[in-house]
């Protein structure tokens, strides 16, 4: 029997990425809107790769989030992409609902040198086809 994926994946409040950071986003029928099943995984798995590794250590999660913070100021470089997927797939393996990354890779984007792109294909628990996620990196110190 299979889980319908609003209760696999849960709910959680939605959140936009808004200047200077992330914020609630209003709902027409309730106060906030809520990110759902699919929704919900998604946002929870970006949240993992942007928030610093033991950033919320005080609020009881010290291995919570990613690394890829460290990397911000490094060189663009084959050595760097390495660090970032490696980081990507630390952060992502350690959430229950991941089975396995079945595929990663860092490329460029065009005109933009010091963003780094991570695409990743995530096998989820009790899914029948990966979750294609997409993720960038500034690598540009700010």
């Amino acid at each position: 029997m299979t889980v319908p994926r609003e209760r696999l994946f849960g709910s959680d409040l939605r959140l936009s990425d808004r200047a200077p950071g992330l914020d609630f986003v209003p709902s027409l029928r309730h106060d906030l809107d809520l990110a759902v099943g699919n929704d919900n995984i998604v946002q929870a798995l970006i949240l993992r790769l942007r928030i610093r590794q033991g950033e919320l250590a005080p609020l009881g999660w010290p291995n919570y989030g990613s690394r890829l913070h460290e990397l911000i100021g490094e060189a663009n470089s084959p050595r760097t992409h390495a660090r970032l997927m490696a980081y990507a797939r630390a952060a992502i393996e350690a959430d229950p609902r991941v089975l396995e990354i079945e595929a990663i890779a860092a490329t460029v984007l065009p005109g933009e040198r010091q963003v780094v792109r991570l695409q990743m294909e995530i096998q989820l628990i009790e899914q029948p086809h990966p979750l294609n996620l997409v993720h960038d990196i500034d690598l540009e110190a700010s």
